[in-house]
């Protein structure tokens, strides 16, 4: 649809239509102290370049804020601002910014905080406005905010820098505001640019892919993993072997990761299936390496974790405990639930693990005996609308039936059907996954996959996109796939779409960080982390199945993002040394915790992700999959 702009006769406001109908205005810059004029140019078919002068006119210097404002013509229906808020937050009982104001005050976010930069977007009345900024070259950046207007939201990008009424800078706790100054002289001009993303709807909570795309497209940049994926899968098997192992009583498995403890990294005695422990995916990994190498040890190990959690780890009603934690019973047994994304994550692994055992030589049919049993206790559960729940006590009653978190158990089912034909499990799948989807469409967003928080966040995602791929592959069926590519979409909102030049002195800056293909966690921890490595072979797979390039490129800049800060043995951050293969959790992509630094959780799913990429895409393929890196890279002398 065309768009078109008018200024006001004796106005500097700019009306902006889109075919017939008025979108919003561009408003004047009413500081008297500058001149500003604007200039618009239409790129690309919804897309406009809008570019404002400000000329200091002032008399002596002084510091000012500039900023550029465009006020759509509804009320929003539904609003973004990427990885921050989705729809005002109002899902869940954290404590992140909610709504579009605080004690009066609209909020404002640093452009490095927005997965885009400085993005905000809203829909209304069949119309969207998407209005982001151009990055900066170094940290002298800009903010966004949305502000509600009589009947209309603004759009606002600011100059210099603020987060305002507060900086939120921990999980559920803000700090004091923050405001840069930026000094002009008679004379001075500063020119800004930014771009608007105008779209007419059919379908609500979708349009914000046109932002996306032309974000991508503008920003994509040539990168290289910090080493091929041999190197990382042997650094991978080190850290898994040196650094995870634990012999705990009758465990034998890996550990939830290693932490700082003042004087060494000690590692932590907590023992997950699934989330952040992975033993299930870590073991079929110790199995896929012995098929490539022989190694014997690997085999040992990886039999050992899955025979051990088979069987002391089942419950009479199917379910299998998440953590091992409460079978060694140094966590008090009243405190414990199995939750909907650790049993998935456990049966789909299960269902691999029976393969790649026999693979190699051993039969295991209690490893899909298991699996299916997880399957069973799904269906026993599922509300007739679809509903599976989060959580569940030991008995099998509901702990918690609430999130999106609960799709993590529909790809588990559409497995079980594939292996034994019962159509029970499909029409479960089906039943679940349609539950689950109107979720995200509905909302515009998906809850409750970060486990440690209760909001809107990006794992609750990935099971909508996995059960969308998987159902169309065994039913042909193209609204799954639809349904898919349409939860890849909201995936990208949590992706980050440019880089950030960060200070020297800071903690990425000198691991030289690349926020570029990064994922943030949810709208309650806002870091960077890997976890996008989950979905990294969904992102190939979507792309081969529609022909669109753009979820290739996506899944490239995750592993690229996702090999930076691996250690080889010799990597020092903080002045303390990492050990070989660790990676940190978290990066403190923006003014969180330590700001722009790095976390010291050295937590084991990193490593069982990257290893899970190259064990089911295959090393040769991930080789293939990096021709077309062609700059950047780890300094091996650092």
């Amino acid at each position: 649809m065309e768009i078109n702009w008018k200024q006001r006769d004796n106005d500097n406001r700019y009306t902006f239509h889109l075919g017939e109908g008025t979108i919003g205005d561009v408003l004047p810059f009413e500081d008297e102290r500058f001149a500003a004029t604007d200039t618009f140019e239409q790129l690309r078919e919804g897309l406009v370049q809008w570019t404002r002068k400000f000329t200091y006119r002032g008399e002596s210097p002084a510091a000012c804020k500039l900023s550029m404002d465009f006020a759509a013509d509804y009320e929003p229906e539904y609003y973004m601002i990427p990885s921050v808020t989705y729809n005002g937050n109002g899902w869940g009982s954290g404590l992140e910014p909610k709504g579009l104001m605080r004690d009066g005050q609209p909020w404002v976010f640093a452009w490095h905080r927005t997965a885009v930069a400085g993005a905000t977007y809203s829909e209304g009345g069949g119309v969207s406005v998407g209005l982001f900024g151009e990055p900066p070259r170094d940290m002298q950046g800009f903010s966004c905010s949305l502000v509600p207007a009589a009947g209309r939201v603004i759009h606002r990008l600011i100059w210099p820098e603020v987060e305002t009424p507060a900086t939120y800078d921990d999980r559920d706790r803000y700090g004091e505001a923050y405001e840069a100054e930026r000094n002009f002289v008679p004379g001075e001009t500063f020119t800004a640019r930014a771009y608007l993303a105008l779209h007419a709807y059919i379908e609500p909570r979708t349009a914000w892919r046109t932002m996306l795309e032309e974000a991508w497209r503008m920003q994509k940049h040539p990168v290289r993993a910090w080493y091929d994926p041999e190197r990382i899968w042997e650094l991978g098997m080190a850290y898994a072997k040196n650094g995870l192992w634990a012999e705990d009583g009758d465990f034998r498995g890996f550990s939830l990761g290693r932490k700082w403890d003042g004087e060494k990294w000690r590692q932590a005695r907590n023992y997950a299936i699934g989330w952040c422990g992975q033993n299930a995916s870590l073991a079929n990994s110790m199995l896929a390496d012995y098929l490539n190498s022989s190694n014997e040890d690997s085999l040992r190990r990886g039999l050992a974790v899955l025979d051990g959690w088979t069987a002391g780890g089942r419950l009479p009603n199917g379910m299998i405990h998440c953590e091992y934690d409460y079978v060694l019973q140094f966590k008090p047994a009243e405190r414990e639930v199995q939750d909907a994304c650790n049993l998935g994550t456990a049966a789909l692994n299960l269902f691999e693990a029976e393969q790649l055992s026999r693979r190699c030589g051993v039969e295991r049919p209690i490893y899909r005996e298991t699996a299916l049993g997880i399957c069973d206790f799904v269906l026993s559960v599922q509300s007739p609308e679809g509903r599976i729940g989060k959580s569940w006590k030991n008995d099998g009653t509901p702990h918690d039936p609430e999130g999106t978190v609960g799709c993590f158990l529909v790809p588990p089912l559409v497995k079980a059907y594939e292996l034994t034909g019962n159509e029970a499990y499909l029409h479960g799948a089906e039943l679940g996954y349609r539950y689950y989807m109107r979720e995200l469409q509905g909302n515009g967003y998906t809850t409750a996959g970060a486990l440690d928080t209760c909001c809107v966040d990006k794992e609750s995602a990935i099971p909508l996109l996995k059960a969308g791929l998987a159902l169309f592959q065994v039913t042909g069926q193209k609204t799954y796939l639809e349904w898919a590519e349409h939860a890849a979409w909201y995936l990208a909102t949590w992706q980050w779409h440019h880089a950030v030049a960060y200070d020297a002195g800071t903690g990425l800056e000198a691991i030289g960080y690349d926020t570029f293909g990064g994922t943030a966690v949810s709208t309650q921890h806002h870091h960077l982390d890997p976890f996008a490595l989950s979905f990294i072979e969904d992102w190939l797979e979507l792309s081969a199945l529609t022909g669109n390039s753009t979820w290739r490129e996506r899944a490239l800049a995750v592993w690229v993002n996702a090999s930076i800060g691996i250690s080889d043995g010799s990597l020092m951050i903080n002045g303390k040394l990492r050990p070989e293969g660790s990676q940190s959790e978290g990066f403190f992509h923006t003014r969180w915790k330590e700001p722009f630094g790095v976390s010291e959780w050295l937590v084991a799913w990193p490593t069982a992700f990257r290893l899970e990429v190259l064990r089911r895409v295959g090393i040769e393929a991930v080789v293939e999959f990096e021709l077309n890196l062609t700059s950047g890279g780890h300094d091996e002398s650092r």
